[in-house]
C-alpha cells in the first residue's frame, strides 16, 4: 500500500495543488485523487511531479505493509 506524502511537500513548499496539477496536464479531480490516496499516476507521471516538486518520487509516496 502507497501512503502520498504529496500534501505535505506542497506545504513546504508554499504550493497550492492548483500549481501543479495544471502544469502536469491532469484533471483536479485527478490530482487530488492521487494526494488522498485513492489513485496513483502512471510512473512517468509520478517523476514529472517528484521533479516539479524538487525531489525524488520516493519523497512523495511512502510504502506501508
Amino acid at each position: 500500500m502507497l501512503k502520498p506524502r504529496i500534501r505535505i511537500r506542497l506545504a513546504e513548499l508554499d504550493k497550492k495543488q492548483s500549481d501543479i496539477y495544471k502544469d502536469l496536464g491532469v484533471s483536479p479531480q485527478q490530482f487530488s485523487n492521487w494526494v488522498k490516496g485513492d489513485s496513483s499516476p502512471y510512473l512517468e507521471t509520478a517523476f514529472k511531479l517528484a521533479r516539479m516538486l524538487d525531489c525524488k518520487v520516493d519523497d512523495l509516496w511512502e510504502y506501508k505493509e
